[in-house]
């Protein structure tokens, strides 16, 4: 099956051309809250803002993975239909990882990017290549 991949605020295509080979890179419109359907993708992955639309999916159908990158913080994951939810945080996110820890029980895990901040970087991407 297919995987998506959505953007964070002010990112494009453009920010994720190496990304591009492996995953579909969706096309966000910020101004009016629309994007790439995800429909058909059976993997859903986004960075930091784009964990809404992320979500969003996992809350309206089944999906094999969730894949969240650095995302904006939440409290809960909802009743999501994904079979696993995979959050990728770098290293120097610690507040994301204290948000994030509560919510890691069966079938959902945090991976911490060595040396990572908030962005996808060389080692960020290796680890979600890895991980789809």
């Amino acid at each position: 099956m297919k995987t998506i991949f959505y953007p964070g605020l002010g990112e494009t295509r453009k920010n994720y051309q190496s990304l591009s080979k492996h995953l579909i890179i969706a096309d966000i419109n910020w101004n009016t809250i629309k994007a790439t359907s995800s429909k058909g993708c059976d993997t859903v992955v986004s960075f930091s803002l784009g964990a809404v639309f992320s979500l969003d999916a996992a809350l309206k159908r089944k999906l094999r993975k969730l894949i969240l990158c650095s995302p904006t913080p939440f409290e809960s994951l909802g009743t999501h239909k994904a079979e696993q939810v995979i959050f990728i945080i770098g290293e120097k996110e610690k507040f994301l990882q204290k948000v994030f820890k509560p919510l890691c029980k069966k079938n959902v895990k945090m991976i911490i990017v060595p040396k990572g901040n908030h962005g996808i970087t060389k080692s960020y991407e290796k680890i979600l290549l890895q991980n789809i």
